[in-house]
Formats: C-alpha cells, structure tokens, sequence
C-alpha cells in the first residue's frame, strides 16, 4: 500500500506542477488580450501624436504593433489551449470535472468508487491512449517540417499541437493516480481525499 500511495503522490504532485503552468497561462493570455485591445483602440490617437509632436516614439510602436498584431492574438488562442489541456490532470485530481449526474450523486461512496475505477479503466485509459496516438504524429509533423501560421508574421504550430499529446499524457498519469486510489479505498482502509460534491440545482 505504501508504494502505491507513493507512487500516486508523484503523479499528484506533477499534475500540479502541471496544473500551476495553466493557471499563469491564465493571467498571461488575460493580460495579452487586455494589451492587445487596449493598443488596437489606441493607433488612432497614437498616430495623431505622433504627427503633433514627432519623434518616431509613437510611430515606431504603431508600426511594431502592426508587424506582431498577429503573434499577440494567435498567443492568447496558444496560451488558452494550454490552459485547457494542461488543466486537466489537475482538475480530475481535484475531483471537479464535469460528470453527468444521473446516478453517481445517488449512491453510496463505495459504488462512486467502484464507477470511477471502472470509467478510469474502460474510458479515461483508452480514450487517453487513443487520442496520444492521434495527436502525436500531428505534432512531430509540425516539428519536423517547421510549420507556421498562415498569418503575416504568425507563431510556429508546433507548441501548440505540443499541448495535446502532451496535456492527455499528463491526464492518464493522473488516471492511473486515480484508478489506484479507487483500488486502495476498495480494498483497504485507504479514503479517497475529494469527496464528490452533488451540483447545486
């Protein structure tokens, strides 16, 4: 028992890591957005600045942001899939994904334990297996052939077709963390740490 509670606070412990990434993906896209909209409203008056007083300041930041407008808005949709991918490990740690609730708020904890050993085992593994081999060689195609946007000036794709394989890895290390927990609390006196919380209606 000892080495397989070992082995699952490793795994929740870089689902967290993990998951801290995600959550300064979080404040960085918000404040690329924010940066992004406040410069986009304010070329006008830039210009107007800089034809009144000179100088090239103003100038030369209108014409750095029309060069990288681009980079600013396809990071924020790189920095949100991040967020979402690499978010996921630590939210099923966490035991707050979204679950359809037909049964699982009506029956005993042994049951819910028994339905998240045999969903992890029968649908979280597979379909985590199933979407890594899918996704992978569509970012090693990426990788290797140096792809970029389509968009003047626009970011590689390989960092963000990176986040699938890589963000449902993560997601299966900490279903196997989980589906562990689900066989310990069903066959010693180990309890489950999140208890599942029934939605307000």
């Amino acid at each position: 028992m000892s080495i397989a509670l070992r082995i699952t606070r490793v795994i929740d412990e870089i689902s967290r890591r993990v998951g801290l990434v995600a959550v300064w993906l979080v404040l960085f896209s918000a404040l690329t957005s924010a940066f992004n909209a406040l410069f986009r409203y304010s070329v006008a008056a830039m210009l107007s600045l800089e034809r009144s007083i000179g100088g090239g300041v103003f100038g030369g930041m209108v014409y750095i942001y029309t060069h990288y407008s681009n980079v600013l808005s396809e990071s924020v949709w790189y920095m949100f899939g991040g967020m979402v991918m690499l978010g996921g490990a630590w939210t099923l740690k966490m035991n707050e994904h979204v679950r359809v609730d037909l049964v699982y708020g009506a029956v005993s904890e042994r049951t819910r334990t028994w339905i998240d050993l045999l969903g992890g085992l029968f649908f979280l593994m597979p379909l985590c297996i199933l979407l890594i081999y899918f996704t992978w060689p569509w970012f090693m195609q990426a990788w290797t052939q140096n792809i970029y946007s389509n968009a003047a000036g626009g970011l590689p794709r390989w960092p963000v077709r990176l986040m699938l394989p890589l963000g449902f890895g993560v997601l299966m290390l900490q279903g196997i963390a989980e589906i562990i927990k689900c066989i310990l609390a069903l066959t010693t006196s180990y309890v489950r740490e999140f208890a599942y919380e029934k939605p307000a209606q």
